[in-house]
């Protein structure tokens, strides 16, 4: 993101091993400092980038591949491994088992006071939900901060265009397009999110296994689910949408619709019976509740059953089953 960080460290959800990273001529932040230390020399050292694999270190003189270390961050944390790789200015340490990323960065919140704590930047991948006029669209977030997300640009934004983000397990989100450049986005937040409402999010998010390895493609959600609908007049749909249960939203893809029912993929899993709102794009909010789950498709029961209007609108980008 192009922002004034507390931190420029970047904290990432991949479980990566270190690598060297270019300079990032947007980041204007102190990173956050550590002491390399082995049996004998002590190296001081700022954090590029720290994973539960291990860190990409700054530090001034070239280390041994292979030497045994142990990191010590300004959080009082110890952390122990090795030499990776290093060059006369970078290097990256191995830890010798993953570290708690969120855990750490809650420690680093914690040593500071209140009015202090800010949120670097965090690197995830997650599908995400970009909510413009009434169309509903998935890309992928590169990162996000207190302050704005990153994201894979593979729809086309403009500069200065307000848009409405979901991310699963938060409410949405309104923002403002504030650059893109090769095949990338930066969008700020209407409204900067709260450290006390992002650390317990990303906790839930590191958890998931879509946040712990960036993909080479955008994920996609199974492409053609066995139907949960037995009527044969449902209409086929491949349609983005979300979901609202309680004060959550969810990022779902509809699948089918009649009337009375409603099926679609989703991320999470909704327990029978939950009552939910649907947002289906170019019908608008919907109750419904879930009568049954299967992996990760769930079929609801619309509380007021839909129009035949509404299903004529959307008939031209589905199909009706035979």
């Amino acid at each position: 993101m192009e922002q004034g960080l507390t931190s420029a460290t970047i904290f990432s959800l991949a479980a990566d091993a270190p690598i060297a990273l270019p300079i990032d001529p947007d980041v204007h932040a102190e990173l956050d400092t550590g002491m390399l230390a082995s049996a004998t020399d002590r190296y001081a050292c700022s954090i590029r980038k720290f994973s539960a694999a291990g860190a990409t270190l700054s530090v001034e003189t070239e280390l041994r591949q292979g030497e045994a270390m142990h990191l010590e961050l300004a959080n009082g944390q110890r952390l122990e491994g090795t030499i990776g790789w290093s060059t006369a200015d970078e290097a990256g340490f191995v830890f010798d088992s993953p570290i708690d990323v969120i855990g750490t960065l809650a420690r680093n919140l914690a040593s500071v006071p209140d009015e202090r704590r800010q949120v670097p930047r965090v690197e995830l991948y997650q599908t995400v939900g970009i909510h413009r006029g009434d169309r509903i669209e998935f890309v992928r977030a590169r990162n996000v901060s207190q302050g704005g997300v990153g994201i894979e640009a593979r729809i086309d934004v403009a500069v200065g265009e307000p848009v409405q983000i979901t991310f699963d397990g938060l409410r949405p989100l309104g923002g403002t397009v504030r650059w893109v450049r090769k095949g990338l986005a930066g969008i700020a937040f209407d409204q900067e999110l709260s450290w006390q409402v992002l650390i317990p999010w990303l906790r839930h998010v590191q958890r998931s296994p879509a946040a712990n390895t960036p993909p080479a493609t955008p994920t996609v959600m199974s492409q053609e689910p066995e139907s949960l609908i037995p009527d044969k007049q449902v209409f086929r749909l491949d349609s983005p949408s979300r979901v609202r249960e309680g004060v959550r939203w969810w990022n779902v893809r509809v699948r089918g619709l009649t009337p009375h029912l409603v099926e679609f993929e989703a991320h999470t899993l909704f327990a029978r019976g939950a009552k939910v709102w649907i947002d289906i794009p170019g019908i608008g909010g919907t109750p419904a509740k879930v009568i049954e789950t299967s992996h990760n498709r769930t079929l609801c029961e619309f509380s007021i059953p839909l129009r035949l209007e509404d299903l004529r609108t959307l008939s031209g980008g589905g199909r009706q089953a035979s």
